[in-house]
């Protein structure tokens, strides 16, 4: 058996928290490549990923994870193979204006970091770190 597939995750991420999150990501990415107005297009890119942020933290599922990590024993901090992806994904949004894209271009950009962050997602939120805690 795969060794990466050996570990189950406990608590998995709800599929429309990770689908909308993904989205709302790929969005603010997309939102920067498109030929809008420089300023409106970083607003609506911060007022997405908040967006994605706050679908991912005022969710319940969030409790679960920090009650079976506290079970467990296991931190809830992040590590770096957490945070790299967040760090690639503001690179993204900062780098974006200098594309400026057609529409399709845009809507390229949007599906192509969608689908990274979503292929991505349990690794960032923390649920894929709980699969590697050990048993009580």
């Amino acid at each position: 058996m795969n060794p990466l597939r050996a570990h189950t995750t406990p608590i998995p991420t709800p599929p429309w928290v990770r689908l909308g999150a993904s989205l709302l990501a790929g969005a603010a990415v997309a939102a920067g490549t498109s030929r809008i107005h420089f300023g409106l297009a970083m607003g609506l890119s911060l007022l997405l990923l908040i967006a994605a942020c706050a679908l991912v933290f005022l969710h319940p599922y969030r409790a679960d994870l920090r009650d079976y990590a506290q079970r467990h024993n296991v931190t809830m901090l992040p590590n770096a193979a957490q945070l790299i992806p967040l760090m690639v994904l503001w690179l993204m949004v900062m780098l974006s204006p200098l594309l400026a894209l057609p529409a399709w271009g845009s809507a390229l950009v949007w599906a192509l970091v969608a689908g990274a962050a979503f292929l991505l997602f349990p690794h960032v939120d923390g649920s894929r770190k709980l699969a590697y805690a050990p048993p009580v």
